[in-house]
């Protein structure tokens, strides 16, 4: 009897751990065991028609996987920022958002406490719930992530490297036979004779894409030390360890003095400068050539977001930094009420091929149609104007995603090939401390915005502005921001063994 007694007591402990294993290994739980929950997940994009009915299946399909379902918000490229900020600093407790040093910026959400420590010592939640994404993303590009060794948000598994230049509207280029301009352009200035013919001929074209955050500035590549909007940063070369303010060099003077000339000739939109959705005129057909961060196969991906044909011309060489390990994240809220399921779900759309393709894609038959299901090559379907987000880069893992029968099929292996013969710059994986300059950093980041949109579109003279600018970003610290980045620089250069 003691004996019948000892092995039912056995069960009982064995069922208990199975069940407690089961829930905290996130995917490997059977969705009964545990709790239902409605999460929240916000991201930045272009709203889409038929973003409600994905959201729709998208929680048919998650609910049995994890008893939860997810309330998926998209706002445009202009809002996201202040709308998230705004819920951050509210306190709002949702549980997912993109995240970035270009908007929702991490390292300032880090700071102040808002996102939630994925790997900290003894209460690892990423080995835990999302034990498969670590291993996609690997050592390296999360020890790129972390901030003092913790990471903070997941990075999309995607491109490890950048580079900059051009997309160009094909159907002009085919209209005014200027085909030779993608032999001929290697920099800004070599635009010119190809904007004069379509400003001549094409009145409803703006000839030279420019606007406030995505504008011709970025073919400097600066390599960031702080954020986007502080004119703190390394040469993209390796040729210097010295941090330095980028409006005091003279290629950014010329630059803006191109820009400026452009603006004036009437090849850049009037009132650039406070434009920030610069993808509805893509989308609209009123630009001609557009700067943008460029990988393989980026100008078939702009062709199917905008309905127009695009073929890109490289710049700049391929350089691997810290940005592209924090250039597309998705964060848990610090405030979230169900943050192991919020990991759970980001494991499940990382991992799952059919959950990532809709969010990317849509549904079959509707918004896309397979051309060849068994490789995943698909083509617009007849609602495809109805879902086709292009966000292909920022909501996760890009190697499981279809491919469009216009790209190249070895598109994923050329992203391997890319991120190989990328420079890895000697800053891969600092991440600057602002501890000690925030105040400096919050009032750089102001005359940020009072000066560069205006110079970066060409909408003033640079020779007035940029010692204006010059000026007020002393007043407001940079040369202490610079000089407590060199000295947390140098001792990461010392650390790492890449002091030059």
């Amino acid at each position: 009897m003691k004996l019948k007694k000892f092995f039912v007591m056995m069960l009982v402990v064995a069922f208990v751990l199975t069940s407690v294993v089961g829930v905290v290994t996130g995917l490997g739980a059977s969705s009964s065991k545990l709790p239902y929950v409605k999460l929240t997940w916000y991201v930045i994009g272009t709203p889409q028609k038929d973003w409600d009915l994905i959201n729709q299946k998208v929680n048919e399909y998650i609910k049995p996987k994890l008893n939860a379902e997810i309330k998926m918000t998209m706002f445009d490229w202009g809002e996201y920022n202040d709308k998230l900020q705004t819920k951050i600093a509210a306190g709002e407790p949702f549980d997912i958002c993109f995240t970035a040093i270009w908007t929702n910026n991490y390292r300032t959400n880090v700071a102040k406490g808002a996102f939630l420590p994925l790997n900290k010592p003894g209460n690892d939640l990423l080995s835990k719930y999302a034990p498969k994404t670590k291993k996609l993303l690997g050592d390296d590009f999360i020890k790129g992530a972390s901030i003092n060794g913790i990471l903070y948000a997941i990075p999309a598994n995607k491109e490890k490297a950048h580079n900059w230049g051009f997309i160009v509207r094909m159907d002009l280029v085919k209209k005014y036979k200027l085909d030779d301009m993608f032999k001929k352009v290697k920099k800004l200035e070599d635009l010119e004779p190809y904007l004069k013919i379509i400003k001549q001929k094409e009145p409803g074209v703006y000839p030279l894409g420019a606007y406030a955050g995505e504008s011709p500035r970025f073919l400097l590549d600066w390599d960031k030390v702080v954020d986007d909007d502080v004119p703190v940063s390394l040469y993209p070369n390796n040729k210097s360890t010295k941090i330095v303010n980028e409006l005091e060099q003279p290629n950014t003077k010329a630059l803006f003095k191109t820009v400026r000339k452009y603006y004036l000739a009437g090849y850049i939109r009037k009132d650039a400068a406070s434009v920030t959705d610069w993808m509805s005129d893509l989308k609209a057909g009123k630009v001609f050539v557009m700067p943008q961060s460029l990988k393989p196969g980026k100008d078939a991906e702009m062709s199917i977001s905008t309905g127009y044909q695009w073929k890109q011309i490289d710049i700049t060489p391929p350089v691997m930094s810290t940005r592209e390990c924090i250039g597309s994240m998705q964060a848990i809220n610090a405030k979230s009420k169900n943050p192991e399921r919020a990991l759970m779900f980001l494991e499940l759309f990382n991992t799952d091929k059919y959950l990532n393709n809709l969010v990317n894609f849509g549904i079959e038959g509707q918004h896309y149609v397979f051309k060849d299901k068994a490789k995943g090559i698909i083509a617009p379907g007849p609602k495809a104007k109805d879902y086709s987000p292009g966000l292909g880069w920022m909501f996760g893992n890009q190697f499981i995603n279809y491919i469009y029968e216009n790209e190249d099929p070895n598109k994923w292996k050329n992203f391997e090939e890319y991120n190989k013969k990328a420079l890895p710059l000697l800053s891969l994986g600092f991440n600057f401390d602002d501890s000690k300059v925030k105040t400096q950093v919050a009032a750089c980041k102001n005359v940020w915005k009072q000066y560069i949109p205006m110079l970066e579109t060409g909408s003033v003279d640079p020779d007035r502005y940029i010692p204006a600018a010059i000026d007020k970003f002393k007043r407001a610290g940079v040369d202490i921001i610079i000089n407590e980045a060199q000295k947390q620089y140098d001792e990461f250069l010392k650390k790492t063994g890449r002091k030059k």
